[in-house]
Formats: C-alpha cells, sequence, structure tokens
C-alpha cells in the first residue's frame, strides 16, 4: 500500500496519511503513536482529508460524490454524504462546526449534526483557513479580499495569512509577504526550476517556512527541500534537505515534518533533528 496523501490539523498536532488502497491512518505528531487506521473510500489526487485540532473527527472523501464524517475514537460514521458534484478539497472551519467541500467555482458546506447542505457558487478558491475572508481567482493570479483586489505576476501555489500579513509562495519559485492594503513588505526568489508546494508559520522562531520541489531536467538530490525564513524579512535562515520519502507534511505549529516513510525533522532556530522511522507508516 502506497502513501498517495498526507493532511494535518491546523495545530499539527495530528497528521493524516491515505494510501492507494483507500486506507486513512491517523498518527499524533507528538508522541507519534498510530491513533487509529480505518478503511474509508478516500482517493487522492486532490485534499481530499482533513482532521480536527483534537483528533476527535476526520473526513475522507473521494472525487466522485462521497465524503464521510468519521468519529476516530471509534471508528464510528457520523454520516456520509454522495450528493457533491465533485470533491477537490475538504476542510473544517475554524470553529470546527462545519465542513467546506469545494470543486472548481464551487463550495458546499456541511453543519456538523444538521442535515443538509449549503451551496456557494462561482467562489473561486477560497481559504476557509485564513483569518481574512481571502479569495483567488481562477487563474490564481489575484488574491482577493475585503475591497482589494491583489495581482500577482505568476500563480499561487500556497498561501496563508498571520497577524495581519499575507504570505504567498508562487509557481516558478518564491515568497511574498502582503499587507491586507496590497503593500509588498517582501519578495524573495528561490532557485531557478525549483517552487514552493506548501508554506507554514512556526510562530516559536516567527519563522515562515517553504515545503519545495525541485522541477529540473534532469533532476538532483534531494528533490524535495525545506526552506527556514524569517516572517518578518524573508532572509534565508537555513535550508533542509529532504532525502526520504515523497510526501510530506507540516507538524507540531511548523516546528517538525513528518514525511511518508515515517521520518520526523524537527526544525529548530539554526538547524533539525532528523529521526528516522519515527512514525510506523
Amino acid at each position: 500500500m502506497d502513501i498517495c496523501e498526507m493532511r494535518s490539523s491546523r495545530n499539527g498536532k495530528f497528521f493524516l496519511t491515505g494510501d492507494s488502497d483507500g486506507n486513512v491512518t491517523i498518527f499524533n505528531s507528538e508522541t507519534g503513536e498510530k491513533f487509529g487506521s480505518y478503511k474509508t473510500n478516500f482517493e487522492s489526487g486532490g485534499n481530499r482529508m482533513c482532521v480536527t485540532d483534537d483528533g476527535k473527527y476526520f473526513v475522507a472523501a473521494a472525487y466522485s460524490m462521497d465524503l464521510t464524517l468519521y468519529e476516530t475514537a471509534a471508528g464510528k460514521e457520523l454520516y456520509k454524504d454522495d450528493t457533491f458534484f465533485h470533491v477537490q478539497t475538504v476542510l473544517f472551519s475554524l470553529d470546527e462546526k462545519q465542513i467546506f467541500v469545494l470543486y472548481s467555482d464551487i463550495m458546499y458546506t456541511r453543519t456538523i449534526g444538521v442535515k443538509g447542505l449549503e451551496t456557494e457558487r462561482n467562489i473561486s478558491d477560497y481559504y476557509p483557513d485564513s483569518d481574512l475572508p481571502l479569495k483567488l481567482s481562477g487563474d490564481r493570479m489575484k488574491i482577493k479580499f475585503p475591497g482589494k483586489i491583489l495581482k500577482l505576476e505568476k500563480s499561487a501555489m500556497d498561501m496563508l495569512s498571520h497577524d495581519g500579513k499575507i504570505y504567498v509562495a508562487v509557481f516558478g519559485g518564491g515568497m511574498k509577504c502582503f499587507l491586507p492594503n496590497k503593500k509588498e513588505l517582501w519578495s524573495v526568489e528561490s532557485n531557478v526550476n525549483e517552487h514552493y508546494q506548501r508554506i507554514a508559520y512556526c510562530e516559536k522562531y516567527d519563522y515562515i517556512l517553504g515545503l519545495g520541489f525541485k522541477y529540473n531536467e534532469p533532476r538532483t538530490e534531494p528533490f524535495h527541500f525545506v526552506d527556514v525564513r524569517s516572517a518578518q524579512t524573508g532572509e534565508i535562515i537555513y535550508t533542509v534537505g529532504l532525502f526520504r520519502g515523497y510526501y510530506y507534511v507540516f507538524i507540531r505549529n511548523g516546528e517538525g515534518i513528518a514525511s511518508s516513510n515515517g521520518d520526523l525533522y524537527e526544525l529548530g532556530e539554526k538547524e533539525f533533528t532528523l529521526k528516522e522511522n519515527w512514525f510506523d507508516i
């Protein structure tokens, strides 16, 4: 069984792995223990898993109109929906009382414990994770927030907001930091033929982290890496080469990275520690 997707809770205390046979496993990133394994209808190819910060609930979905909410400890299905057009991304709301289901320009909202769906169309890409109501245009080259539109030169790969700042990783490399008034605080470029797939914020050190991928031919190892940067200036602090595994997820509020082969990268202020096979994946 091959791991084909990884997702973490917002605080990174728990993370999920999904394999090609539809098995979903939950890990406690702080203890390393396997919290539970479940046979689901999960299908890879998007972001079709999510878990609450306390690990109490998780969602697994398939592309073709199938989503299930589970109570983790009991391994119990709370309800299943097969009414969606398609499923690309699933997210819990910030208060974890709702589930957002996104596909293209459609967003379904399901309130936990309440029957029925709310459907909103023409939303572009929506970021319920943000403390600002951020949206991306269909081509992912415009960030929309109340009263303002911020145009990008390249498509956004990932985006987050923290403490009134908006951090954006762009295709082809680099990262930018903006204020909501569109003022650019800083902009940095990554190496040629590299770009950041995911970004995360580490509050302990006030770092912004970019999980990168090399797409040059011929490719040079390591194929994946993490750039650790100052969240205030974008200055590079150090770089971590990810030599093992293929899928990675930020955990522990940005203080660690879990890999699909079970390794743990613990990020420190000036260096990192690698613990091989820390998780029994």
